[in-house]
């Protein structure tokens, strides 16, 4: 099941999403007030209890799921999340705010953690209603056949995103320009072909980077002004701490710091508020992303 699946493109619609057509009138001025990405991110940070998930990781470890990690949760998080806050999968274009008709996130590889190291980029789809499983082989998927031992040029496994980048990289710098001027005036007007936002990380519903695999905290990482990406989420190393309840008694707990940075036009603070509650108790709870949500609710786009 894709977001908003089954509904007909109408005039104004683009490609890769459907326009919001029932703003309020604060919805529909905020981006003639704020042009840019860079003129209305909003950045936050939270922690996040994970000392029953790593127990739960442990577990499904020995039986279920044996390569699970704590990104793949997160991933299988932030999905569940999307399907009962859909308006999270927006994104602003040409001062039109869009409904994303699919549910995709973006992550770098590193191909090796030496200073000379090369990265790529791999996009997972997801269902609506995907479980934890799910999320997990879909990543594994495209990630397993990735060679960490050479150069992305080398590698005969690259993938799509990697030949592109191959390719452009051939070009010198002016026709470069040109390209990416062109490239970003066809976005801005829903005219980019679908091929080139298919390859696209730019063009997800959320990248999601893992700082704490290099042993660092998370980082306020931008949101890209080429594409529609609207929430970049970093997570960083874990933290151990020692807290006394109300009793008197001291508790090990492990916490998560995570960073996000969010396109505010997309949708007011009370919705993003939803949102990241959903993220939080999917994450320290994640018995919940073993079964399909009991409803995924669709964007509401249209005027009453």
């Amino acid at each position: 099941m894709k977001p908003l699946e089954g509904r007909k493109r109408r005039f104004r619609d683009r490609k890769d999403g459907f326009l919001v057509r029932n703003l309020d009138p604060m919805g529909k001025l905020i981006p003639f007030i704020m042009h840019s990405k860079a003129d209305s991110w909003v950045l936050f940070e939270d922690k996040i209890d994970i000392t029953h998930t790593q127990d739960f990781l442990h577990t499904m470890r020995k039986s279920q799921i044996p390569r699970l990690t704590l990104y793949h949760i997160i991933f299988a998080a932030i999905v569940r999340a999307y399907s009962q806050v859909p308006e999270l999968n927006r994104f602003v274009a040409g001062n039109n705010i869009y409904a994303r008709n699919e549910m995709k996130g973006s992550m770098v590889v590193m191909k090796g953690m030496q200073r000379d190291s090369e990265r790529t980029m791999i996009m997972p789809r997801f269902e609506m209603d995907a479980v934890l499983t799910e999320v997990c082989e879909e990543i594994e998927r495209l990630a397993n056949p990735i060679d960490r031992n050479v150069k992305v040029k080398n590698d005969k496994n690259a993938n799509d995103f990697d030949k592109l980048e191959l390719a452009l990289d051939l070009l010198p710098n002016f026709l470069l320009r040109f390209v990416f001027f062109l490239l970003k005036w066809l976005d801005r007007h829903g005219w980019i072909p679908a091929a080139i936002t298919a390859l696209s990380p730019f063009h997800s519903s959320f990248f999601i980077t893992n700082m704490g695999s290099i042993g660092m905290e998370p980082v306020y990482h931008h949101i890209y002004e080429f594409g529609t990406i609207s929430i970049f989420g970093a997570i960083g190393s874990k933290n151990t701490v020692y807290e006394t309840d109300r009793h008197g008694q001291v508790h090990r707990k492990v916490y998560l710091n995570m960073k996000f940075v969010v396109d505010e036009r997309i949708c007011d603070g009370f919705i993003f508020a939803l949102g990241f509650r959903q993220i939080k108790s999917c994450i320290s709870r994640p018995e919940q992303l073993m079964s399909r949500p009991e409803k995924v609710l669709h964007d509401n786009l249209d005027r009453v």
